[in-house]
């Protein structure tokens, strides 16, 4: 079982969004907007820090906000997790209260969509869920509420230049992934109204 954690930030390069992996001080803490491209340490203050775990053989991946010192502190926490659950431990991370990761709830829709769905789809719902995860702070599914989705819709057009051009296979493909996931919570999906 693994039992490291890392740390990386989404930035801008020359050849698109990369995940780079991020400087650390002597101390052991995250130089603040400061990361490895290539084998260069450069600094970018766009962007967002990710903790990134192998759950078997899938890659988790998880936005921990902008903050350098968050990051660190989720880190060490995830760290501590993993160690815990490779020794035998139950863990239930505080404030979860049996609730699901949204990383972990994306992850089983696609590898569901996966088996069922043809590639193409399969690569519309990767990447709408993927901007979702971007523009959505909240961790657990049952945190996530029509004001996320709202933000989701304008984070679109903010961030990825889709004013010209309508969002809807995005929203499509996100609407599939609320659907699904209200219905494992046991919530009707179908009575609420996520449009605006």
């Amino acid at each position: 079982m693994n039992r490291q954690c890392n740390v990386t930030k989404r930035i801008q390069t020359s050849k698109g969004p990369r995940y780079c992996p991020v400087v650390l001080s002597a101390n052991g803490r995250i130089k603040p907007d400061v990361v490895l491209v290539g084998d260069r340490e450069e600094r970018h203050p766009e962007g967002a820090y990710y903790i990134s775990w192998y759950e078997g053989k899938r890659l988790i991946r998880l936005s921990v906000g902008k903050d350098a010192a968050t990051a660190t502190a989720r880190r060490l926490q995830k760290e501590a997790e993993l160690n815990a659950v490779n020794n035998g431990v139950t863990v239930l991370p505080d404030g979860q209260n049996g609730n699901r990761s949204v990383a972990a709830a994306v992850a089983d829709f696609l590898d569901e969509t996966k088996l069922t769905k043809k590639p193409k789809t399969l690569a519309a719902y990767t990447t709408a869920l993927h901007y979702f995860t971007e523009s959505c702070p909240k961790l657990y599914l049952e945190d996530i509420d029509r004001r996320d989705l709202l933000k989701f819709a304008a984070f679109q057009v903010a961030h990825r230049h889709r004013e010209d051009r309508p969002c809807f296979p995005r929203d499509t493909a996100l609407f599939a992934y609320w659907r699904t996931s209200s219905t494992a919570r046991g919530t009707d999906a179908r009575a609420r109204t996520w449009r605006a």
